[in-house]
């Protein structure tokens, strides 16, 4: 674009602007970067808040579905959040109760868990296939909050007890334990007492393994090398075991601590029991006949149950419930009831005190065998929770993959920084500019008046010039016309 006769901006009248003023630019352009930037980074300190922030990462199957190591659903927002773990991370850190009661709601407020999920790859189905699932922990700081704090650092000491806590909850809660003990000899009870007991703590350990073996089904003790599916297997082999020792002491008909009165004793529990529940049972069916014309009826055994309007599932479930323990009554009767029948064709009273020792002394050594054989289980089952407890199954269930760091959140983000930065560079590009071209207007006036005044001053001169010959040509006229009268004297 050329310039035109109406002196109108063009780029060529920029362009040579701008070569004119390209030393002013560049250093008007430095100078408003560093005044700007200093400026920002005085107003980032007063606006400016820091948050500090931990990384836990959860490694096993499930956890992309919301779900626990043991397939239920896990909040951990709520868990780690929650107030009764922030107040065991201040207790770690000896915070005092009255401490602990002025920051717990404080640091609740500030504390932020938030959901990533990182490398995740999946299948040409679109199916995840494996995927870092991390959960990013932020606590943001708090004027309240300062106020009970030595420093700025006791934020990275908080956030840190508060992750490695929900982390030690969390492997505790989804780690195995055991209330079982080892078993002495069962000493001065009878032999039904002694089975009725033994057979109580095999059930307990048999149902406590099969939760492990579902919750567990891939793992298997090196140490003891074995699953905890196998290990109810040994359960089983030991209840074997107990109903061996039963037989004996029932072929034999074995009375040496008063056995003989206990089966009489029981059976006549189970007889009582058959017949409360069938008069409960009577009652009831009673009341479920009359139930429809009567809004209020008296149960002898169960109270008074008011139906308004009349509801017959309130006394049919009762009856259900009543059937049922009369057929665990009828159950333990026919039971005892065997068990007196092989007491009653074996005549120990009879027998020699030799044989009666014989007879007892095994019996006892079989008692021994089942006890020996629960404390060998025993012993391998606890070495298998604390094999899986510290391997590879709970201590990776969840790490902190990211210590305690400190960033700072303001409103003066990068891009904004840019944004004003760019801003005064052009500013300052324009102000450079403006002043070289109102400099170069001044030099050019300067250089006009100096041209208008060397030009008036030529003129003087030459005006002078010309006033001094015209004098010296009056003088010489002069001279000449004197001159010419003393000629015409003469």
């Amino acid at each position: 674009m050329e310039e035109n006769i109406n002196d109108e901006l063009t780029f060529k009248k920029i362009w040579q602007q701008i070569k004119k003023s390209g030393v002013r630019m560049i250093v008007y352009a430095l100078i408003a970067l560093i005044v700007c930037g200093g400026i920002l980074g005085i107003c980032d300190i007063f606006v400016s808040e820091s948050q500090y922030e931990t990384r836990i990462t959860y490694y096993y199957a499930g956890v992309e579905n919301g779900e626990d190591p043991w397939g239920g659903q896990k909040d951990v927002a709520s868990d780690i959040k929650s107030a009764s773990n922030v107040s065991s991370a201040l207790e770690k850190l000896q915070y005092s109760d009255a401490e602990k009661d002025a920051l717990i709601n404080l640091i609740i407020r500030n504390l932020n868990v938030v959901s990533t999920v990182d490398d995740e790859v999946t299948n040409d189905a679109g199916a995840v296939l494996s995927a870092n699932y991390t959960y990013k922990i932020v606590l943001s700081q708090d004027g309240d909050i300062d106020k009970h704090l030595k420093s700025r650092n006791d934020y990275n000491n908080i956030l840190s007890a508060i992750t490695t806590n929900h982390i030690e909850n969390f492997k505790k809660k989804y780690s195995f334990s055991t209330s079982l003990g080892s078993l002495t000899v069962l000493g001065s009870y009878n032999a039904f007492q002694k089975y009725d007991t033994l057979r109580g703590y095999l059930s307990v350990f048999s149902e406590e393994s099969k939760t492990w073996a579902e919750k567990a089904p891939a793992f298997v003790s090196t140490s003891q090398d074995m699953s905890f599916a196998s290990l109810n297997t040994r359960i089983q082999m030991a209840s074997q075991k107990l109903e061996n020792y039963l037989n004996y002491v029932l072929f034999n008909g074995i009375d040496a601590n008063g056995e003989t009165q206990y089966v009489e004793l029981k059976l006549k529990e189970a007889n009582d029991n058959i017949a409360i529940y069938d008069e409960e049972i009577k009652s009831l069916n009673e009341v479920l006949a009359l139930l429809m014309q009567n809004t209020d009826t008296t149960l002898p055994s169960t109270g008074t149950i008011i139906v308004n309007p009349p509801n017959p599932n309130a006394v049919t479930e009762a009856i259900s419930v009543a059937i049922s323990n009369k057929t665990v009554a009828q159950t333990d009767k026919n039971a005892w009831e065997t068990r007196q029948t092989y007491f009653n064709t074996n005549d120990f009273a009879s027998k020699s005190e030799a044989q009666k020792k014989t007879l007892t002394d095994r019996a006892d050594e079989l008692e021994l065998e089942v006890i020996n054989e629960y404390n060998s289980i025993i012993e391998s089952y606890k070495a298998m929770i604390e094999e899986y407890n510290s391997g590879y199954n709970v201590s990776s269930l969840v790490r902190m993959t990211a210590v305690p760091t400190q960033s700072t959140n303001s409103p003066i983000t990068v891009k904004v920084g840019l944004i004003v930065e760019l801003m005064v560079l052009i500013i300052a590009v324009i102000v450079a500019m403006l002043v070289t071209s109102k400099k170069g207007q001044m030099v050019l006036k300067k250089k006009v008046v100096d041209e208008e005044q060397s030009e008036e001053v030529l003129s003087e001169n030459a005006q002078a010039v010309e006033d001094e010959q015209s004098v010296e040509s009056q003088d010489l006229s002069a001279e000449e016309l004197a001159e010419s009268i003393e000629k015409t004297e003469e």
